[in-house]
């Protein structure tokens, strides 16, 4: 078995949509439901495909964030098993029930939150199944009556700039399409000036009107990275950071393109998806709950020294 479990980290914002969202978080609310509901019994929600969600351990970290690892389950479900038979031609998968006093886990995730920021780490856990507990977890403790009035959204508003030149750029993917016309225009226009130079300046020149309609259109992918097996590329690591720049700056761009920064951050033309993978200790299907934690503490000090957490 191995020790680690590559495991994604996601960001996510609790954005309310009552009348005053300045007098709630989402910090304040799980902590005074859970003040209410203190045994695991009393944090189990039903769902309606009968599954239970439990908030089976809550703690704090020394930064005062909340450290929540919620569980689901399927009551009296038996598991698949497959049989270690040796010299045979075919078998069967059997099934098997849980230990007493147990129940077999069908997934489950950690979460830091603070204030309004929560950092996820999850094994086959949405952020429906997530959002549909804390809703259905403030209405059983009865805490105020808009508490369910939020969404777990993506960042799309911190500077965009600002993150690609704190953790620097690996990959940028451009999807366009090129034309025959264009295309020929440009060959007889082009200068030798090196790919990533002009890229930056003329790759437009290149691109058609993407409402055009011609049959000889090609559509391209186009993948710009550095050799990461190559040392001292200082050029070429400041020549893809200086094209993501200006994708980003030239808001007449409007080709689809990603931005892949080197701590993994994807940034898109309108939306940055914030995450990162890391290696957490494994246990069993999931990962160790210590560790996890862990894990979402350091992506939350690193998210926050660049300035991602600030609304």
């Amino acid at each position: 078995m191995a020790d680690k479990k590559d495991k994604t980290l996601s960001y996510r914002r609790a954005t309310w949509f009552n009348e005053n969202s300045k007098s709630i978080d989402l910090q304040s609310c799980i902590k005074e439901a859970t003040t209410k509901l203190k045994s695991i019994d009393d944090r189990t929600i039903k769902r309606g495909d009968d599954k239970l969600v439990k908030l089976l351990k809550l703690s704090n970290d020394k930064n005062g964030a909340l450290l929540l690892h919620l569980t689901i389950e399927t009551p009296g479900e038996a598991a698949s098993i497959v049989p270690s038979l040796k010299d045979v031609d075919n078998a069967d998968v059997a099934t098997t029930m849980p230990p007493e006093e147990t129940e077999f886990m069908d997934g489950d995730a950690f979460l830091y939150v603070r204030d309004d920021d929560v950092c996820l780490c999850s094994t086959l856990v949405r952020d429906g199944a997530i959002k549909y507990f804390l809703y259905e977890l403030f209405k059983k403790a009865k805490i105020r009556k808009d508490s369910n009035k939020f969404d777990l959204v993506k960042v799309a508003d911190i500077d965009k700039v600002m993150l690609l030149h704190a953790q620097g750029v690996k990959e940028v993917v451009i999807k366009s399409t090129i034309y025959e016309a264009t295309a020929q225009y440009a060959r007889r226009k082009s200068q030798a000036a090196g790919i990533l130079g002009s890229l930056s300046k003329n790759l437009k020149a290149f691109w058609g009107n993407e409402n055009d309609v011609n049959q000889d259109s090609l559509h391209v992918l186009l993948e710009i990275k550095t050799d990461a097996r190559r040392k001292g590329l200082k050029l070429g690591e400041e020549r893809i950071e200086a094209l993501a720049e200006d994708l980003l700056r030239n808001t007449e761009y409007n080709d689809d393109f990603v931005i892949i920064t080197k701590e993994g951050q994807r940034i898109g033309p309108e939306e940055i998806y914030i995450r990162t993978k890391v290696g957490v200790k494994a246990n069993g299907k999931s990962v160790d709950r210590d560790s996890a934690w862990k894990e979402l503490s350091t992506f939350f000090n690193t998210l926050e020294s660049i300035g991602a957490t600030v609304q």
